[in-house]
């Protein structure tokens, strides 16, 4: 020892900084390095123990308190090394700790204002804590030294104030090593240590925050829990801070908070008496098993030790369940198995033997089971946020409480209504996310209730319009989408016993009658995951002719509503899919044939009334639209059971947008030729009732397009071949005065269809017209050869030359015949040879009906032809 004495005279007394740097460099050297071979370091001495309480130890003392920084510096790392160092694991540091905490440690972390420690170098601030984390650890301190553990807390209370992130780590370090030996002391100070860790759980750097989030854990678990003040503590500094750290992005911040709550949680649970049910609902729940434990006649206990953080467990396994679910696998692994274990240590006690029967079991279920109740209510909250975070979060972790909750928790089931009413409006979230988290929830909550239609039973009465105050848009969609969703995750025994329920629930009229696009889409995936559930069960349904019914009243109002919603096409698969299960081969047609007649007295409302509805945008009439359309020959042959609809909507002192939609319907419903050939009886009333009384002109431009397309109809129908000639003799009085009337249409396509249905009328009637018809219509057929449209123009051609076969010949001679001569010679010179052909075949069937004038006025114009080719070929048939 008397090579370190020099330099030890020399730290204590010498001013010089270099001779003073000097001795502290060499007594490194002496104390840990060996000077030759022979020879081995001074700490190996036995001698080196005392001589470290004699001397060294206060002349360190002295040097780490010195003017000089890095007099401070090699000071304390010389201490550090020598406390650190195997040789003195036996030594008694005891009075080195007190000595050191006194004097060097509170020094160092004393207020020196202005500055915020009278140690101003972050360096040595790291150093001073190191040393008394590492003198902590030692085995020679005992827990008795309470004085000496309060004056290192108070240090370490300002020190997680430092702004070296370096510093507010150690601080961690050293309160997790005395809080083997010092836990009253942390106990005692906790409340100032908790504020002080809370506020750098929002550092920069994860390490620290990983840190940090776990020395919380220590001060809240240290000697049984905060006492003083710890509702106030927990409520507005602990529980925000710890929900708060569930959403770091760093994964290993996450695992540091799940040793947080498993310590403080350990705690609680361990001064908890799961077999009180004397105290306040506010502190435990109290479950059925009470009865069963007062039934042997035995008081229940009241002593509960120190249990203070017992109001809160609910509150900290909703943390400690969101981390379960946490997206990084390991994190998630990892909350589970540490929820597995505090479960196992409650194995014993008496409250699981409520919770789902006295068979092992799974402990983790029963033990969320009992807190099943509590912790719905929390995140049923959080469900409702102003953050999408914390909503995303809520949800999620609801989720894993349903999953691990017993199947048969009765809590779950008087609670369901809640669960739902959350769900119904979270999944209606402008954050896909969280529409996401709660569609996966409600599958989950489909799959826990198995056979069980519990959740289906709340949710119709939502649908069907029997529960007040559910029929708006917002809570149809959410309502519709959690059915959805349970659907997919119920078993098939329940959906399918509950089948008939749920299609009269989705054909109900709030739903079908909204025109709500976000209802509607939502009505479509319903429908789809419904009839994809059902149909391998089909046949097992007992009442499937209704549940067919439902869903096609269904089908046809999704398939009837604006085509911007776009949801025809997978209305249509639907449907196939149906015709499939129904074992008609995706049928579509016949799948409607057993429940046209139904359908419509659906949609009439009151079956066999007449019925108009009152535009075009009304639900039912586009449902009437799109069944018509969908059904395809069974509308024909059910054609009897619609024709009134037709009839009353049709009415021209109707809303003209209404008989718009029904006569283009008629017009499409009527190109169907299967259905044209079913409907041949109604001809003649379609056309006089429905048809004509709507081609009469009248002004304005939606007076125009409802005439244009009765006048497509008209064309429809008689093209169509089924119009018998008595029905068309009957009809012709009618029809030829209003078609005459639109050749002159502004509309090209009406002029056209208009000559087109007189070619057509005209063939039908051979030699009917009189007299009177013929020289009303000739001039206005002649003028539509003048025409700016050439399909106008060639289509009155083929008018033309069956209108001279429609009356016996006397009718056309004289006067009539010498003008339409002129004219038709004039055209057959058209610039067009198509033109020119047609009037050529016009003037050969003329040439039937008086040769003599044919061939006069066709000699007379012969030299002013361009062409005399045709000429000569009609002179030569003459």
């Amino acid at each position: 020892m008397s090579a370190l004495a020099k330099d030890v005279r020399t730290c204590t007394s010498s001013s010089d900084l270099i001779q003073k740097k000097r001795a502290l460099i060499n007594l490194t050297k002496l104390i840990f390095t060996s000077s030759s071979a022979d020879s081995q370091p001074s700490i190996s001495e036995s001698t080196f123990p005392s001589y470290f309480t004699s001397s060294l130890f206060p002349a360190l003392l002295k040097t780490c308190t010195d003017d000089k920084e890095k007099i401070r510096e090699l000071s304390l790392n010389l201490l550090l090394k020598i406390v650190g160092c195997k040789e003195m694991e036996g030594f008694d540091f005891s009075e080195t700790l007190k000595v050191f905490s006194d004097d060097v440690f509170k020094r160092g972390f004393a207020s020196a204002s202005p500055k915020p420690f009278t140690e101003p170098a972050e360096e040595i601030r790291l150093l001073l804590l190191k040393t008394t984390t590492l003198l902590l650890n030692h085995p020679s301190i005992q827990p008795a030294q309470t004085s000496v553990f309060s004056t290192i807390i108070s240090g370490v209370i300002r020190a997680c104030g430092d702004n070296f992130p370096e510093v507010k780590r150690e601080c961690c370090l050293c309160l997790a090593k005395m809080s083997k030996k010092g836990a009253s002391v942390i106990k005692m100070h906790a409340e100032s240590l908790v504020k002080q860790l809370n506020a750098n759980l929002g550092h920069q750097h994860s390490k620290t925050r990983q840190m940090t989030v776990k020395a919380i854990g220590i001060v809240l678990s240290a000697d049984g829990g905060v006492t003083t003040n710890s509702e106030k503590l927990m409520i507005e500094t602990v529980l925000p801070s710890l929900k708060k750290t569930g959403f770091d992005k760093i994964p290993s911040v996450r695992k540091a908070l799940i040793t947080c709550l498993v310590k403080t949680l350990t705690v609680a649970l361990s001064h908890f008496d799961f077999n009180d049910t004397t105290s306040n609902d506010d502190d435990k729940i109290i479950i059925d098993g009470e009865a069963t434990l007062r039934e042997t006649g035995e008081e229940t206990a009241t002593t509960n030790k120190s249990n203070v953080y017992a109001p809160f467990v609910p509150q900290l396994l909703s943390f400690l369940l969101g981390l379960c679910c946490d997206e990084v696998e390991d994190v998630k692994k990892v909350a589970i198995e540490e929820l597995r274990k505090l479960a196992e240590e409650r194995k014993e006690e008496s409250i699981f033997k409520f919770q789902g029967g006295e068979g092992d079991g799974d402990i983790t279920s029963k033990f969320v089971t009992f807190y099943f109740e509590k912790i719905l209510m929390i995140l049923v909250t959080d469900a409702s946020h102003w953050t999408s975070g914390q909503r995303e979060k809520a949800l999620s972790t609801l989720t894993t409480l349903i999953d691990l909750t017993a199947p048969a928790n009765p809590e779950l089931y008087s609670n369901l209504e809640i669960v739902i009413s959350s769900l119904a409006a979270a999944i209606n979230d402008d954050e896909q996310e969280v529409s996401h988290n709660t569609s996966v929830c409600a599958k989950q909550l489909g799959a826990k209730l198995g056979s069980n239609p519990a959740a289906i039973k709340i949710l119709l009465p939502r649908l069907d319009g029997s529960q007040s105050g559910m029929n708006t848009p917002e809570k149809l969609v959410g309502s519709l989408l959690i059915l959805s969703s349970i659907l997919v995750g119920s078993d098939d025994e329940c959906v399918v016993n509950t089948a008939t329920d749920i299609s009269a629930a989705l054909s109900a009229g709030a739903i079908l009658e909204s025109g709500d696009r976000d209802v509607l889409e939502a009505l479509l995936e319903t429908f789809e995951n419904f009839v994809d559930k059902i149909g391998p069960k089909w046949s097992a349904i007992a009442d499937s002719k209704i549940l067919t019914l439902n869903l096609l009243h269904t089908s046809i109002f999704l398939i009837g509503a604006d085509v911007n919603y776009d949801l025809r096409d997978g209305t249509n698969d639907i449907l196939k899919k149906i015709a499939d299960f129904c074992n008609f081969s995706g049928d579509v047609s016949t799948l409607f044939d057993g429940h046209f007649v139904n359908l419509v007295d659906r949609l009439r409302g009151d079956p066999g009334k007449a019925v108009v509805w009152p535009n075009g945008k009304d639900p039912n009439l586009r449902a009437f639209d799109a069944l018509m359309r969908v059904a395809g020959a069974t509308g024909g042959k059910y054609f009897s059971s619609v024709i009134d609809i037709f009839e009353s909507h049709m009415n021209v002192d109707n809303e003209p947008d209404s008989r718009l939609v029904v006569m283009a319907l008629l017009e499409s419903v009527l190109n169907n030729k299967q259905v044209a050939a079913l409907v041949g009886d109604f001809t003649g009333k379609l056309i006089n009732d429905v048809v004509a009384p709507n081609i009469v002109w009248r002004a304005g431009g939606v007076a125009s397009t409802i005439r244009k397309v009765s006048i497509a109809c008209l064309f429809t129908i008689l093209k169509s071949e089924t119009v018998e000639t008595q029905t068309l003799f009957a009809a012709a009085p009618t029809l030829l005065p209003v078609l005459k009337t639109n050749l002159g249409d502004y509309d090209a396509s009406s002029r056209q269809l208009c000559c087109l249905s007189l070619g057509i009328i005209f063939a039908g009637l051979p030699g009917a017209l009189g007299m009177e018809p013929v020289h009303q219509l000739y001039p206005d057929l002649l003028k539509c050869l003048d025409d700016s449209s050439d399909d106008v123009r060639f289509a009155a051609c083929g008018t033309l030359k069956v209108f001279l076969k429609s009356a016996p010949a006397q009718h056309f001679k004289g006067t009539l015949m010498d003008y339409l001569c002129d004219q038709l010679l004039i055209h057959m010179d058209d610039p067009d040879p198509v033109i020119q052909q047609a009037v050529f075949d016009i003037l050969l069937v003329a040439i039937e009906v008086d040769k003599e004038v044919v061939k006069k006025k066709a000699t007379a114009t012969r030299n002013s032809h361009r062409d005399v080719r045709l000429c000569d070929l009609l002179l030569k048939q003459c």
